[in-house]
């Protein structure tokens, strides 16, 4: 699900440098709450930029057709009051092809060009098309057979409002050593998200199967573009952790088949940062039957 996982790249950056040996026994430990801490901060860095999770302002479902977008009452697409014009323009559907056409005088722009008609890509081909009005932008998003549209404000207050994202101390016992089983075929399976009745479909090839706290587990990888992405709940799930679960990313294993689960590095799901997500939710089967008291926690708000 690209419009989930481009952001596994970034994730994973850590893994490579926590890879590297030791100079000593004794810097080991502080050298691995570096990398975290670097981690951790690269995180809200991301949460807060551009292509972060806490501007956005909107997430609307297209209809086959013309879909008018503005901030008059009178669009099928409003955005937030005071935000654009009364009219932006129309998204066109027409068999799974999105164009967006402006409105006369609209100030839209594709790569600082003007635009009056284009056509969109959406975000599960290569690179979505990003057009953008004064602070607002947006973007076409698919998921299955729905199309959508995701509106950011780049001037949006909760980003100065942000305090940061709770977490458990770093534990380095809950970096884990995991070996990848292979499915004798790749398989695609459904997954529930934050949308009802909207479901994912990710590529499964396997398994990976690690031992904590006298146990035996195993976790299904789903494949993202740079490694795997892995949906899980635990016995943490709904108390001091998000109740839809965590997400974790993991690397392809390496020659001996074998990858590492940093549990450290278990991150909550955007919908924990905005209503305009379409979070996957853990399954039953990947439901752990300990408690990960590691990586991101989460405080209901009041």
């Amino acid at each position: 699900m690209t419009g989930i996982d481009h952001r596994i790249r970034a994730l994973l950056v850590a893994a490579v440098i926590l890879a590297q040996p030791a100079t000593s026994e004794e810097s080991e430990p502080a050298r691995y709450e570096s990398a975290l801490a670097e981690w951790r901060a690269d995180r809200v860095a991301d949460l807060k930029g551009p292509t972060g999770w806490l501007n956005l302002a909107g997430l609307y479902w297209l209809k086959e057709g013309a879909n008018s977008f503005g901030a008059a009452d009178d669009n099928d697409l409003v955005t937030p009051e005071g935000s654009s014009p009364r009219k932006l323009g129309d998204f066109v559907v027409e068999n799974g092809t999105v164009t967006f056409q402006a409105a006369p005088g609209a100030d839209v722009l594709h790569d600082e060009t003007p635009v009056t008609e284009m056509v969109l890509a959406d975000d599960q081909e290569k690179r979505a098309t990003l057009l953008t009005s004064g602070p607002l932008a947006w973007t076409v998003i698919r998921r299955m057979d729905r199309l959508g549209v995701r509106l950011r404000d780049y001037d949006h207050p909760a980003i100065g409002a942000f305090a940061g994202i709770e977490s458990f101390d770093a534990d380095p016992s809950w970096r884990l050593e995991a070996r990848f089983e292979p499915y004798p075929e790749p398989r695609t399976i459904r997954v529930p998200t934050i949308v009802e009745g909207l479901g994912w479909e990710p590529t499964v090839p396997g398994t990976l199967e690690f031992e904590v706290q006298g146990h035996s587990l195993s976790l299904e990888a789903y494949r993202s573009d740079d490694g795997f992405m892995i949906v899980f709940a635990d016995e943490t799930t709904g108390d001091t952790t998000y109740p839809a679960g965590r997400y974790l990313a993991a690397a392809l294993p390496g020659d001996d088949g074998t990858t590492i689960l940093d549990f450290n590095k278990a991150y909550n799901p955007p919908c924990v940062f905005t209503e305009f997500a379409t979070c996957p939710l853990a399954t039953p089967r990947n439901r752990l039957p300990v408690a990960v008291e590691a990586g991101e926690r989460y405080t209901e708000k009041p």
